[in-house]
């Protein structure tokens, strides 16, 4: 339509085509118009006519320009723009390439950093292992010397127990140090194993005197003690010497451990000193006594020795014993001079019984008893029987052979009589 002239436009420096809005407005007006007869225009008309279409093209070409001016200005400032953007984009490509330059150099530095921060704790690393090791070795050869120390001759005394803690008491110390303590560490290790073996032998010193005085008197004791009274004494000298302490010299010790053996002491020699009073009022007794009379003697004597003080002298013991000891033996020699009547009384009766036989064969002899009666055995027997009751009646056991006999013929006579 431009080429046709239907349509007025142009072409732009960039070759875009422009149209004017007057033609295209014109084009829809003669489209919209009704047909007019064609007539032939005026002169004047057709001057003005075409000093108005001379006008209008001045105006079209003025807006033209204006267009032209206007779309110059914009190619202008799109071209500026674009080069803005353009160099923009290349301001922010050197930007960033600057970014990545420097963030390279920054992973560079960083690396470096890295890489050095390694070297550094790897030899911080090493220098920390050569350290350790070195104060492993400073302690592992300080505890070797102070075990050696502690296995010494001078400290045999010490139990395993007391070893075990001098040792860790001494390990404690040895932790204390570093590797630059090495030249003072025989003098450190000198004073503390001094410091800790001190309470140590102190309590050991104590000990050794507690149990010599222990045993001093325990050997002390009479022989007659029992094992549970020497254990009774050494629990008592134990626990008194405990009480006392460590620092109490010997002499402190040993009047302690006396006193409080002392009750005890007492107790077994007073038990000695009744052993031997129980004999001893056992010995009084005369031969003839029997168990019941020791028994009873024992007894007795031991009731007594119960209600003495346990510091009683023996002689006193003896004193008080004295009575019922002599009132045991004339019982016991007044049951024997009995025992012995009896038995003589018993032989004498025996003897009277003999005797009949005689003082028949004299009366047979002197014709005072007749054959008859003589050999007659239930006479005889009942003569002798007489006899016997008679002389169970009346003897006393003191009389003599003598007596016996005149005794049995009385009775002989008075029976056949």
């Amino acid at each position: 339509m431009v080429r046709d002239g239907t349509l007025e436009g142009f072409r732009t420096p960039g070759g875009h085509l422009r149209v004017t809005a007057e033609s295209i407005e014109a084009v829809k007006n003669q489209r919209e118009a009704k047909p007019r007869p064609v007539r032939e225009a005026s002169p004047v008309l057709q001057n003005r006519r075409e000093r108005l279409e001379e006008l209008t093209l001045e105006a079209q070409e003025h807006r033209a320009k204006r267009e032209l001016a206007k779309l110059e200005r914009e190619e202008n400032e799109e071209a500026e723009r674009q080069d803005a953007e353009a160099q923009a984009r290349e301001e922010e490509v050197a930007q960033r390439q600057a970014e990545l330059e420097l963030e390279r150099e920054q992973l560079e530095l960083e690396k470096a950093q890295e890489s050095a921060r390694q070297e550094r704790e790897e030899i911080e690393d090493w220098k920390k292992g050569e350290a350790e090791r070195e104060l492993a070795e400073f302690r592992c050869r300080w505890m070797d010397k102070a075990s050696e120390a502690v296995s010494g001759y001078q400290y045999e005394w010490l139990s395993a127990t007391q070893r075990k803690e001098v040792l860790e008491g001494l390990e404690v110390e040895i932790e204390k140090r570093q590797p630059q303590d090495e030249p003072r560490m025989a003098a450190i290790l000198a004073r503390s194993l001094a410091a800790l073996v001190e309470p140590l032998k102190a309590e050991h010193d104590a000990q050794a005197r507690r149990q010599n005085i222990t045993k001093q008197l325990l050997w002390s004791l009479p022989n007659s003690a029992t094992e549970a009274e020497r254990l009774r004494a050494t629990v008592a000298i134990r626990e008194a010497l405990q009480r006392l302490g460590n620092l109490a010299d010997e002499g402190e010790m040993r009047l302690t451990a006396e006193e409080a053996v002392r009750p005890i002491r007492q107790a077994t020699t007073k038990q000695e000193m009744d052993a031997r009073l129980l004999n001893w009022a056992v010995f009084q007794l005369p031969w003839s006594r029997n168990d019941h009379d020791v028994a009873r003697v024992r007894g007795e004597v031991a009731e007594i020795l119960g209600e003495l003080r346990a510091d009683v002298l023996e002689a006193t013991a003896r004193e008080a014993l004295a009575p019922t000891v002599n009132e045991a033996r004339q019982e016991i020699e007044q049951r024997q001079a009995e025992t012995q009547r009896q038995a003589r009384k018993a032989t004498l009766i025996q003897q009277g019984i003999t005797e009949v036989s005689t003082c028949l064969l004299e009366m047979k002899c002197k014709g005072q008893l007749s054959d008859e009666d003589y050999w007659d055995s239930e006479f005889t027997a009942a003569i002798r029987e007489e006899v016997r009751r008679h002389l169970e009646a009346n003897l006393s056991g003191d009389e003599t052979v003598d007596d016996l006999r005149k005794l049995t013929r009385q009775i002989v006579d008075t029976e056949i009589s």
